[in-house]
């Protein structure tokens, strides 16, 4: 027997017209038969048949993460289609692929590193030991996985 293999692909959302504390109006299912919509357009019959298997297993509205799951092998075809696409569903968003993992562990643990160094990186611009205080416990608040 032969197993199915997966791959995990970490995909972040950069709103051109919101800003970063505003929550998107987009949903998995969604965001889901946009991708297959997107890679039916651009590979037709063949690309749609073989992403049977794309599901969109986290996605968060705050933090604009997504990790989209499909087989080993196709999952090129939704790597490639990402950089051309400009629009999901009505937002303007352009998407940026951080990680391509083969377990949702090693998903879980870069998304765990990313947004620590994002904290690293937002907490140095905070004034104060207050508003300090509100980010850590705003970003300690997300959902988890």
């Amino acid at each position: 027997m032969v197993r199915v293999k997966n791959r995990y692909i970490l995909v972040q959302f950069m709103c051109n017209n919101r800003s970063e504390t505003e929550a998107l109006s987009l949903t998995s299912n969604h965001l889901a038969s946009f991708l297959r919509e997107k890679i039916e357009k651009y590979y037709g019959e063949f690309g749609i048949a073989s992403t049977v298997r794309l599901h969109v297993i986290y996605f968060n509205e705050k933090t604009r993460l997504c990790i989209i799951q499909t087989r080993h092998g196709p999952h090129r075809f939704v790597t490639s289609i990402l950089p051309l696409l400009t629009v999901a569903d009505t937002e303007t968003v352009r998407y940026r692929t951080l990680y391509v993992g083969a377990t949702l562990q090693q998903c879980q643990k870069f998304i765990a590193r990313y947004q620590q160094e994002y904290v690293n990186r937002r907490i140095g611009s905070c004034n104060g030991q207050a508003q300090k205080d509100r980010f850590i416990e705003e970003v300690t608040k997300m959902k988890q996985i």
